[in-house]
């Protein structure tokens, strides 16, 4: 949660809290989530006191937090247990690489829920904030889209997307794949020549430079891992190198 002061709080495993919290959302018909956090600078100004109310008091009598349930539930990462496939550097088709196809980035401006829910997540009403790659204005575009549960679990990290550029850049398409890897819902690694294994950070402009350039190259690698000791990937070593260091 955070705060009118931007003061930022974690209420994780305080079930206590979260009951209350609960009970004050239930009583305004619903807050605002980005993610996981709850701003309370975008609530009515009734129900952040409220929430502040609770906090305070939590504050002068603080909660432990419930002990994990099993093992291993510290270091598990919670994108792991929800639908929504792996991230991946990505396929790419030949001819569509050839001809002009590219990657380019978006973002997120609005998500709003529908009645639909598919296999791997909710069927939302998106607009999202479109950068050309070629540096013209941005633009904005209204999708309907299933977004899946492992990349809304990051909504608090990031909102931004990788598209598929049609060659004449007339059309987009999501790219749930590479927006997993470069959103850090898989991590992304690349093993160097001399076995070397280097986790790149998320949502890194490395890692968005490092798939616009297999794209580039028409180079697909379907898996979170690029591995220059494979002999199909001996040709990018040295750029993937050189763009790593």
């Amino acid at each position: 949660m955070v705060d009118l002061e931007g003061r930022t709080t974690d209420v994780t495993r305080r079930s206590g809290r979260q009951l209350e919290q609960m009970r004050l959302s239930r009583a305004a018909g619903g807050v605002e989530l980005v993610g996981d956090t709850i701003h309370l600078g975008r609530l009515a100004p009734e129900t952040a006191a409220g929430y502040t109310a609770l906090a305070d008091r939590f504050r002068a009598f603080p909660e432990e937090p419930s002990p994990p349930t099993e093992p291993g539930e510290e270091a598990r990462r919670l994108t792991d247990d929800l639908p929504g496939g792996e991230g991946a550097f990505g396929a790419v088709r030949r001819g569509w690489a050839r001809r002009g196809g590219h990657l380019v980035r978006a973002r997120f401006l609005r998500m709003s829920g529908t009645t639909t829910f598919q296999v791997h997540g909710p069927v939302l009403d998106t607009v999202l904030r479109i950068r050309p790659a070629d540096g013209s204005p941005p633009f904005d575009a209204a999708r309907r889209l299933t977004v899946p549960m492992n990349y809304l679990a990051v909504l608090n990290h990031t909102r931004d997307v990788v598209l598929r550029a049609a060659p004449d850049s007339g059309s987009f398409v999501v790219d749930w794949p590479r927006t997993h890897l470069l959103a850090g819902v898989t991590p992304a690694e690349v093993v160097t020549p001399a076995g070397l294994e280097l986790l790149l950070p998320p949502r890194s402009d490395t890692l968005w430079h490092l798939m616009t350039l297999l794209v580039s190259h028409a180079h697909s690698v379907p898996t979170p891992v690029l591995d220059l000791r494979d002999r199909r990937h001996h040709p990018l070593a040295g750029p993937v190198m050189e763009l790593l260091t």
